[in-house]
């Protein structure tokens, strides 16, 4: 039954394990408490349809009230799903149903077929073969429903992860800086500017977003000045054009309207593209 996992998750592998055997165990358990109260303590005559409706509806009335808690947890561990996932909902209920219903057909199988030819399963021999030939069949049936049921929510699992995954792309430049180098001394303002500048408030902490006013009379928008005396970053510039000791005077930059902040529209001049 070897199958190649298309998720890597063992804590959720671990999970889903402890909720199927869980959930198995629970209902086999919840059989075997009123088999024992109703046909061994009370003595209940199982042939009248009404003890066998009671019996069902206290087997499988204390299975889903025990399956309460687990189903809480489940629906808590499907929550970070995408609202297209919620058909796994469908078919973990398609699952439940199939489960239970080939229980049913096991045992409407198997104790005519046992009543026949071996007596009444009240007796323990008898019983003990009703037992192992209902729930072995029905596990043997459970194979094939437990491998298609884990295929779906596996995939469910997987395909959330990839669409998670898409989105974060949305907001993630996979693009480093570009950046080249250029010596500090050439990067570096003027004195006078550098003291003008580190009066004026900082845009970031430890830096300065201004237009710089070259001494050509040109304006050059969106340079980035790291603490108050170097030249770090220019916007949308495929290189440097200019020097530090070439501005003369600065401006803020217009903070109502700013530039773009993806990354590769920046050109970092210290080499440093990280």
């Amino acid at each position: 039954m070897a199958m190649k996992l298309r998720s890597n998750n063992l804590r959720g592998i671990w999970f889903w394990l402890k909720w199927i055997l869980t959930a198995i165990g629970g209902f086999t358990l919840s059989v075997l408490f009123w088999n024992w109260l109703l046909l061994r303590q009370l003595k209940a005559d199982f042939h009248n349809p009404q003890i066998a409706i009671g019996w069902m509806v206290a087997v499988f009335g204390t299975w889903f009230v025990t399956l309460i808690p687990l189903m809480k947890k489940k629906e808590t561990v499907m929550g970070h799903m995408d609202k297209q996932d919620e058909s796994t909902v469908t078919w973990w209920l398609i699952w439940i149903s199939l489960t239970i219903g080939s229980f049913f057909l096991a045992v409407w199988f198997w104790t005519p077929f046992i009543a026949s030819r071996f007596g009444s399963i009240k007796n323990p021999t008898t019983s003990l073969l009703w037992v192992v030939a209902v729930f072995g069949s029905w596990l043997v049936a459970l194979i094939p429903l437990m491998i298609v049921m884990y295929y779906k929510v596996d995939k469910a699992y997987e395909d959330a992860r990839i669409r998670r995954e898409l989105k974060a792309e949305k907001f993630k430049d996979p693009v480093k800086i570009k950046a080249v180098f250029i010596e500090e001394s050439k990067r570096r303002l003027p004195k006078e500017v550098s003291e003008k500048l580190k009066k004026t408030p900082q845009t970031i902490k430890g830096g300065h977003l201004i237009t710089a006013i070259l001494k050509d009379g040109r304006k050059i928008k969106n340079v980035f000045i790291s603490r108050g005396k170097e030249i770090l970053g220019v916007y949308d510039q495929e290189e440097l054009t200019f020097e530090g000791a070439d501005i003369a005077n600065f401006e803020t930059a217009d903070l109502t309207s700013p530039p773009d902040f993806t990354q590769k529209i920046w050109l970092r001049l210290d080499g440093n593209s990280a």
